[in-house]
């Protein structure tokens, strides 16, 4: 396991030692400094509450729906936030796998409530089809990982599959996309900041408040609640 990136790890008394031992080390170094701790990226880890509390205002909004689709929206929220702040405590490539599972929430039910707009797929199939993408993804990233190819390179394509399927269906079909392109606005800035970060532009690894990934954490945060915005108006066509 190569440490040269991570100074702080070197001790063995460090918190997560095993499960980097045994998996591994991500296949990415963000800016900021890890540390010998329990939460290892402070800013990267705390940020993620920003998901969770998107997570709160979704479950508040739609707690007495009867739509299906409608309550997994919150679901959706808490387990990006919840996976990615265990990946950024532990920095561990276990956990990084993780994180990967939380974000095909998200962006597997983009897709295929496109889908299911364009009639590509049916309503009945959406949430087997939805648990298997996201089973499927996260299988995936682990061969793409050991392969020693960028994993990102998932979330990328899912991103431009979603933006795709979603024009599709607009032309398509004459629909209102402001939310949307209020969503794409702050996933876009959000990796800006990201690419930012780890391509060290803009980086100081001894800052713990802010980081430019932790900032994509709080923007993608925004972005997921005005998402649900725009799918709430296709509620009627989806379970």
């Amino acid at each position: 396991m190569d440490l040269t990136a991570y100074p702080n790890l070197t001790r063995p008394e460090c918190p997560w030692g095993p499960v980097r031992e045994w998996g591994g080390l991500p296949n990415v170094k963000w800016c900021e400094e890890t540390l010998c701790a329990f939460v290892a990226e402070p800013a990267n880890t705390w940020s993620n509450l920003a998901f969770l509390v998107t997570a709160v205002v979704l479950f508040a909004v739609t707690r007495k729906e009867t739509s299906r689709t409608e309550r997994f929206w919150p679901v959706a929220a808490f387990w990006v936030g919840a996976t990615s702040f265990a990946y950024h405590a532990s920095v561990t490539f276990v956990l990084q796998v993780f994180d990967f599972f939380g974000m095909y929430f998200f962006f597997s039910l983009v897709l295929l409530l496109n889908l299911v707009r364009l009639g590509k797929l049916s309503k009945e199939r959406l949430f087997p089809t939805l648990w298997a993408c996201i089973v499927g993804l996260t299988a995936l990233t682990v061969v793409v990982a050991k392969a020693s190819l960028p994993v990102q390179g998932i979330i990328a394509v899912m991103l431009l599959a979603g933006i795709v399927t979603e024009a599709w269906a607009t032309v398509t079909q004459k629909t209102q996309v402001r939310w949307f392109l209020g969503a794409l606005a702050f996933i876009g800035v959000a990796g800006a900041f990201s690419a930012a970060d780890v391509s060290r532009r803009w980086c100081d690894p001894a800052d713990h408040l802010v980081q430019g990934h932790a900032i994509w954490h709080v923007l993608n945060a925004v972005g997921i609640g005005l998402a649900y915005v725009h799918y709430r108006q296709f509620k009627a066509r989806f379970p």
